[in-house]
């Protein structure tokens, strides 16, 4: 008979046995390690589509209730005793805010993250709206119906813009277009149902839904990243308000916010002055069919946003080219407009400006990136917003001025007018730029023996 023989394990073998006896197999280390790749991921993607969701309907807010205004005064001249020129400052109020404010925006977006700053938004739109709904005084509503949304819608969009473009890197033109997308069905949709809601309920219902609608902002406010989840580097509130005022050390970038000026000056000159001028002689427009004109801006601003993104995706390069473009378009489809004889030319040059207007949205972002760098890009799009934003403020009174004087038709030859010197100075910001990064490619590079194996070595960077 054999002999009973003692096998010894050795350290090894002994804590595979002791795993494998708890059940405990190391075999099962990858699966774990895969799973919870797997769980990030999933994540990862989750926060992804709760930003783009959370910036579309900031978008979607942003084109509807500004472009809604136009719309609304004609239904609030008579009841309130007013002027158009009076409430004109109405909706300049709110769109210089929207600009004015993302400054602002990006302070809080840097101190107290995406999240809170859309909370804060939807809380200061909601009582803008509640409360302008049962006011009269003019003033009053200047502040509730004006200033109030405008900085809520603000703070909102910059919230999602800047938290978008930071979830994503490859897919980043896809997701932008995704949620700028949202101006255009706001624009589409907004002024018609405005126009529907007061024929039954009158103004003051009109701005009650607009509260609730808005209230929307809370929700969306769970589908932003916890600020403690966002990997990106804190400053102060000190640090934050100085970085916004070194834009002048990029160059290009002082040209680039100059030129949102005159942009902003044209912005709101369909949506303010079309229903007014097609409502009088000779069209003699009813407010709804009015309405529907300026919602033709919100098909073209889709097709728009939509074509741009997908170019951007294709040929990154070509960003700086359709912005030039779009601001072209623009000019002219304002200039058309007093050379339109019928409802038919009417809605074609609406559908052309919105068009133009939509791809300049949808790619400003991408190009802000491209041309001054991610890290850069709240201080950069939050100042070029405030320029946006003084332009939005003076010009529908200063036009509205101006068709006093001169007749209805100079309000879109001045825009027209404006949209030509911001290409101008899109066009000198870009060469700036270009300057500049053809100098620092001109600096010397390390050679390097391409027959020796160098891992550290990329050929995309120089030293």
């Amino acid at each position: 008979m054999a002999p009973n023989m003692l096998v010894l394990k050795s350290g090894c073998d002994s804590e595979n046995m002791n795993a494998n006896y708890h059940g405990n197999s190391m075999e099962e280390e990858p699966h774990n390690r895969s799973t919870e790749k797997s769980t990030g991921k999933q994540n990862t993607r989750y926060w992804q589509i709760g930003a783009v969701v959370s910036c579309f309907f900031a978008n979607m807010c942003l084109g509807g209730l500004s472009n809604s205004y136009g719309v609304m005064y004609t239904y609030m001249k008579e009841p309130l005793g007013t002027k158009e020129w009076e409430l004109s400052w109405m909706g300049s109020l709110m769109g210089g805010c929207i600009g004015f404010v993302c400054i602002l925006g990006t302070i809080c977006v840097e101190t107290v993250g995406c999240r809170l700053t859309t909370v804060i938004a939807g809380v200061l739109t909601v009582l803008g709206y509640a409360i302008g709904s049962q006011m009269n005084n003019i003033y009053l509503l200047y502040f509730t119906l004006g200033i109030f949304p405008g900085t809520g819608v603000s703070l909102a969009y910059t919230a999602g813009m800047v938290h978008v473009n930071r979830q994503f890197s490859k897919w980043r033109p896809i997701a932008v277009g995704i949620s700028v997308t949202g101006t255009a069905i706001g624009m589409l949709i907004w002024p018609l149902l405005s126009a529907a809601v007061a024929e039954n309920m009158g103004w003051r219902g009109t701005f009650l839904i607009n509260a609730a609608l808005t209230m929307h902002f809370l929700p969306c406010a769970l589908w932003i990243t916890p600020k403690n989840n966002v990997h990106w580097p804190k400053v102060s509130l000190t640090e934050t308000v100085i970085n916004c005022f070194k834009i002048h050390r990029l160059p290009g970038a002082v040209v680039f916010c100059v030129a949102l000026f005159p942009f902003g000056f044209g912005y709101f000159t369909f949506p303010t002055f079309l229903p007014g001028y097609v409502t009088a002689p000779p069209f003699s427009m009813t407010s709804s069919e009015a309405a529907l004109i300026v919602s033709s801006s919100g098909y073209g601003s889709m097709i728009g946003r939509v074509l741009f993104s997908g170019i951007a995706m294709v040929n990154k390069h070509s960003t700086k080219y359709m912005l030039i473009l779009s601001g072209c378009v623009c000019g002219i489809s304002n200039l058309i407009v007093p050379l339109c004889d019928g409802p038919a030319t009417l809605h074609i040059s609406s559908a052309v400006n919105g068009l133009a207007i939509g791809g300049w949205v949808g790619i400003l972002s991408l190009v802000t990136v491209e041309l001054f760098g991610l890290d850069n890009l709240s201080r950069v799009f939050g100042m070029h917003m405030v320029c946006d934003g003084l332009g939005s403020l003076v010009g529908p009174p200063v036009q509205s001025y101006l068709a006093t004087i001169f007749g209805k038709e100079s309000s879109f030859y001045v825009a027209g007018i404006a949209f030509a010197v911001t290409t101008v100075c899109n066009i000198v910001s870009i060469m700036q730029t270009r300057k500049t990064s053809c100098t620092s490619e001109e600096l010397p590079t390390k050679v390097v023996d391409p027959g020796v194996d160098n891992m550290a070595f990329s050929p995309d960077k120089t030293t």
